[in-house]
């Protein structure tokens, strides 16, 4: 049994990162402009979700995504959009481009991918600090039309590390990177898309067409509740938090995705909402010379070139990020619920509290699943991607790696703690609402009691006016002569009360008792 195990848990420590990626892989970059092309008489909306789609996949695979982009109205690409409707939003900046050039050096009478050599110097500690600017460096926010200019030019020898930040994708954004995906990496952009439009949690690495990274990490944000703030696209959801009052928490998803054909020829997708933010970071972030992927943590001018490192870089960064807004929402919550410990057990005859707090267990719920479900990405992806590392290789980039994911691991176990806390909280909300379901429940059992007590008296007394009634109505009736004796009303009645009496005696004793005697009979 040990051996079959083992066996079967050999191809997850048998993966790693392809030696070749190591060197420049020059032969396949004119593959990277390699465009998607539409025929005339397809959309570039169809012909994304059709190139390279297997034919087992479900047709509504990327449905919600395909709604996004039908929002644009395009009716064959991008251009048709611009030149049909050309609305304010499309002049918005919601994108930051960083391109450039790693330096390379080239040997003269050596042909091929082998004349280029790296000149990565990772075991010296000021590579690994400031490393160089790199050739042709093009550093701009951009609106759609410039976006789509720009990244409609090849990119060899120009753009041969790309990084794209994209603030609140929006679908005229996402049309624009549709409409320039390579064919090489069109299925991994088309996923990464759909996971982000969403609000998906997936962390993976693929090594299919060049290699892949990827994560998405959804969260919520507590901020203030302003009409203002609400999302614009309709695409992330905002709720009232009930137990702070003025504030509400907001849907926010951080998703990257790093592919490419070598270590020297990649591209970087960030998209991040920032919704609810009072302004857009881009305008931040090109004045200050920062980095949009990292929140500003570096410098534009130090770039990372590795993508892997770079990868690692970010994802210590977004999660340190998601870690802090989770920590803010367990204060809050803890900090309420503190303060009215007893409000389950006090009077609440309308019902108005037991209707918030049931509110307020749903949305705790709601926290504590998303929670789970971004807790178990990471540690999935740790177990199981963590070999693409090395980890076990020596030198300064490895050295990086490790520190980076052991950074994760430790955001993870807070993640982990805020959970515990979280979990906690629900059960105890929860024993409070059985507590006040079951009191509830005896409340309404003394009322019904009670009543039942009400009715028996009110039959008692029918029982006692019922003969009065009847007999007056037998001696008030026309056919009866008025010289009839008073002895013969009082004989009336005392018959008709003692036959009424003693029917409702039979009724409620003897002939149950006759009905379980003929029962055991049968």
């Amino acid at each position: 049994m040990d051996a079959l195990i083992s066996s079967r848990r050999s191809p997850l420590h048998s993966i790693q990162w392809r030696k070749e990626f190591s060197t420049r892989l020059a032969t396949m970059y004119h593959g990277q402009d390699n465009r998607l092309r539409v025929p005339a008489d397809k959309t570039v909306i169809d012909e994304f979700f059709r190139s390279l789609n297997p034919s087992l996949a479900p047709p509504r695979r990327h449905e919600l995504l395909r709604l996004f982009l039908e929002q644009t109205g395009a009716q064959r690409s991008f251009l048709d959009v611009i030149r049909s409707k050309r609305s304010p939003a499309y002049n918005q900046v919601l994108a930051m481009v960083d391109d450039r050039c790693d330096p390379s050096l080239q040997f003269a009478g050596i042909s091929g991918s082998a004349a280029f050599l790296p000149v990565r110097q990772w075991e010296s500690e000021e590579y690994m600090q400031r490393p160089p600017e790199g050739l042709h460096v093009r550093v701009s926010g951009m609106d759609a039309v410039e976006l789509y200019t720009h990244l409609n030019q090849d990119r060899r020898g120009r753009a041969e590390r790309r990084i794209v930040y994209l603030v609140d994708l929006t679908p005229i954004m996402c049309l624009v990177l549709i409409s320039n995906v390579s064919y090489m990496h069109l299925p991994e952009v088309r996923s990464f898309l759909s996971r982000y439009v969403a609000f998906d949690s997936y962390m993976g690495i693929t090594l299919a067409r060049g290699f892949t990274l990827e994560f998405h990490l959804p969260h919520y944000a507590l901020r203030k509740d302003a009409d203002q703030l609400k999302d614009s696209r309709r695409l992330r959801k905002h709720r009232l938090f009930r137990l702070s009052g003025e504030e509400a928490i907001y849907e926010a998803q951080l998703s990257l995705v790093v592919y490419g054909v070598d270590d020297f020829f990649w591209a970087a997708y960030f998209c991040e909402d920032t919704y609810f933010r009072a302004s857009n970071p881009i305008t931040e972030y090109l004045q200050d010379g920062d980095d949009g992927p990292s929140s500003g943590v570096r410098r534009s001018r130090f770039p990372i070139w590795d993508p892997r490192y770079y990868f690692l870089s970010i994802l210590v960064v977004r999660m340190g990020q998601i870690t802090m807004e989770w920590t803010v929402i367990m204060e809050v919550i803890t900090s309420r619920l503190d303060e009215h410990d007893d409000l389950f057990l006090e009077e609440d005859p309308s019902l108005n509290r037991t209707k918030e707090y049931t509110w307020i267990l749903g949305t705790l719920r709601r926290l504590r699943n998303l929670l789970s479900r971004v807790i178990s990405t990471v540690v999935s992806f740790d177990a199981n991607n963590g070999a693409y590392f090395d980890l076990e290789a020596q030198g300064a980039l490895y050295d990086r790696f490790r520190e980076c994911l052991g950074q994760v691991r430790q955001n993870t176990a807070e993640l982990a703690a805020i959970r515990m806390v979280l979990e906690q909280r629900i059960e105890t909300l929860e024993k409070m609402s059985d507590v006040l379901v079951n009191a509830s429940s005896l409340s309404e059992s003394i009322t019904a009691t009670r009543q039942g007590n009400n009715i028996r008296l009110l039959t008692y007394i029918s029982i006692i006016y019922l003969p009065l009634n009847l007999a007056t109505s037998i001696f008030g009736m026309n056919q009866v002569g008025s010289e009839n004796a008073w002895w013969k009303y009082s004989v009336c009645l005392i018959c008709l009360a003692g036959g009424t009496i003693g029917a409702a005696i039979g009724l409620q004793t003897i002939l149950p008792r006759w009905m379980r005697r003929q029962a055991k009979h049968l």
